[in-house]
């Protein structure tokens, strides 16, 4: 967990490989061609998130990918191994090489700034539920910690490396850790934590650079 300075009750990050506002879609694209791009990362200890981002390509968040054997679940329930092709700890970011079933297309990855107020759309399997989406404004493009930037709406424990969308269905960014609320009750009790739920994303353009991705 990392500390947020400046604050009198403190702000921690917290990742979340492993509850959601629904998703308004007026006038919004469909779901349908985020859905088939996003898909579940899973290993012997938890599961994650993830997105087709070229032939054969998926992103995700390293922390999600800590643990091997892979496995990989499409929208349609096929399953495939992967392997770890490209990984970036200090970014959180990770790239798999995974044979993907016919039918499904890649997500272009938008390596342009974010404009606050846009909205955003991310996909992703919180706990139990698999292949949902959350969606909410921009509240700014500036980082809030490292080069991490606060969604406007809350997720959930296993959306760590969930793809987050603009209206053009272009992945903007990668959802990587919860906002968590510290309080010091008295030096006895130590500290205090509770999860306010909202979402950090790293942008795409960050990492973008460095996929080699065709």
């Amino acid at each position: 967990m990392t500390p947020a300075r400046g604050t009198g009750r403190g702000l921690v990050v917290s990742l979340i490989a492993a509850v959601t506002a629904a998703c308004s879609t007026n006038s919004h694209p469909s779901l349908e061609p985020l859905h088939q791009s996003t898909v579940l990362v899973e290993h012997a200890h938890g599961h994650g998130t993830g997105a087709i981002v070229g032939p054969d390509r998926v992103l995700t968040a390293d922390h999600v990918i800590e643990a091997e054997p892979l496995e990989i679940t499409f929208f349609n329930r096929e399953t495939a191994p992967a392997e770890v092709v490209w990984r970036d700890p200090k970014h959180d970011i990770a790239l798999l090489d995974v044979d993907v079933p016919d039918g499904y297309q890649p997500s272009a990855v938008f390596c342009g700034g974010l404009v606050p107020g846009q909205h955003l759309i991310l996909i992703g399997h919180p706990t139990h539920s698999r292949w949902v989406a959350v969606g909410g404004h921009l509240p700014g493009d500036e980082p809030f910690e490292g080069d991490l930037v606060l969604l406007g709406f809350p997720i959930g424990l296993g959306s760590s490396g969930g793809p987050v969308f603009d209206d053009g269905g272009r992945i903007v960014g990668v959802a990587l850790a919860i906002l968590a609320e510290r309080s010091s009750e008295t030096a006895n009790f130590g500290e205090q934590f509770r999860d306010t739920g909202i979402g950090l994303m790293l942008p795409s353009k960050v990492f973008c650079d460095e996929l080699a991705v065709e």
